[in-house]
């Protein structure tokens, strides 16, 4: 089998095994557990041995429980909680450019946000994030373990997707890229934390999403930002809603695991087979993990007996408007000259 096959079919079918074990499980907040599969197998890789699993597991604990640490700080001192809040955010996106080191930095902004805000609102509430976003990784690597065995990569590809050696000058300009764009991210971020202070439960989706936008490369043209940042918004939207109606036809959980298998292979393919779109591979991520985010939340409204329409509506129109404020921030950011370049995608 071609290797961009044995990608697609790696990815699709590793969120849609986190998306069943999770909902079938039982667990709170269950999109949680595909979106991480997402994050953690889109770089062509062997998933992480069980030992590291673990080593994992006890480091994300630790990492989450600094989000308690932060909450009566926020609390108390204000100015001193967003201050930490600030750097820990320009910390985790440095940790999120780095490759092997991404998805660490993304759970460290989740946790000083999310756990941060939710401790300030209920204690116990966030204790219970802690432990669900452990299990939601657990699946998640868990899932890799079971799928990757039939779609491997061999050595000479994993080579082929190594990171190319680079000059002095080459990497001066990554570290400032970087830097830059770590700046950004907090830029992208604080409002959005600011807003999820307000009602900590109600606001969580958008805090991701802008978490996740926020870490993601910088794009320096104007009109390709926009592009990228609200397009891959609306396309996210728009398949989100799709697979709702598909799956209100039938609330089945073998159902949902078929709709978002077929969805997701058509968005792999866009992101491992050459020449298959004009559009950048940051766009479908950002329109894969906008489908994940609106998808998960909806589905859960419904099951509590909540209007999941008007919840979607608000939902969607908040991560327009966090992506509108990104694009924006990114326009006035480089007009100042604090981006400089544009970093690699993730994905070869």
């Amino acid at each position: 089998m071609p290797i961009e096959a044995r990608r697609t079919f790696r990815l699709a079918l590793t969120v849609t095994l986190a998306l069943v074990l999770a909902y079938g499980s039982g667990i709170a907040v269950p999109y949680l557990a595909p979106l991480l599969a997402l994050i953690l197998t889109l770089k062509p890789a062997p998933p992480m041995p069980a030992g590291k699993l673990l080593v994992l597991a006890l480091a994300l604990a630790l990492i989450l429980w600094i989000g308690l640490l932060v909450a009566p700080i926020m609390e108390q001192y204000a100015p001193v909680g967003l201050s930490l809040v600030a750097l820990g955010l320009f910390v985790s996106s440095r940790l999120s450019l780095g490759g092997d080191k991404a998805a660490v930095g993304t759970l460290l902004a989740m946790s000083l946000t999310l756990i941060s805000a939710l401790g300030v609102f209920s204690l116990a509430l966030a204790q219970t994030l802690v432990s669900m976003l452990v299990a939601a990784v657990v699946i998640a690597v868990v899932s890799q373990w079971v799928v990757y065995p039939f779609f491997p990569e061999s050595e000479l590809e994993a080579e082929a997707t190594s990171v190319a050696q680079t000059t002095d000058e080459e990497l001066a300009e990554k570290r400032l890229t970087e830097q830059t764009s770590a700046v950004r991210a907090v830029v992208v971020i604080l409002p959005a934390y600011l807003f999820l202070l307000i009602n900590p439960t109600g606001h969580t989706p958008v805090m991701m999403k802008s978490i996740l936008l926020a870490q993601a490369p910088s794009v320096i043209e104007a009109r390709q930002a926009a592009i990228e940042l609200l397009g891959a918004t609306v396309v996210g939207g728009f398949l989100a809603v799709l697979l709702w109606f598909g799956l209100k036809l039938s609330p089945r959980l073998d159902i949902f695991a078929l709709l978002i298998l077929s969805v997701m292979i058509g968005l792999a393919r866009k992101l491992y087979v050459p020449g298959e779109t004009r559009l950048s591979q940051q766009f479908w991520i950002d329109a894969s993990v906008t489908m994940l985010i609106l998808l998960g939340p909806a589905v859960a409204d419904s099951a509590a007996g909540k209007d999941p329409y008007q919840a979607f509506l608000f939902r969607f129109g908040m991560f327009f408007l966090v992506a509108v404020y990104a694009w924006g921030s990114m326009v006035l950011l480089n007009r100042l000259g604090w981006l400089g370049g544009r970093q690699e995608g993730v994905v070869t």
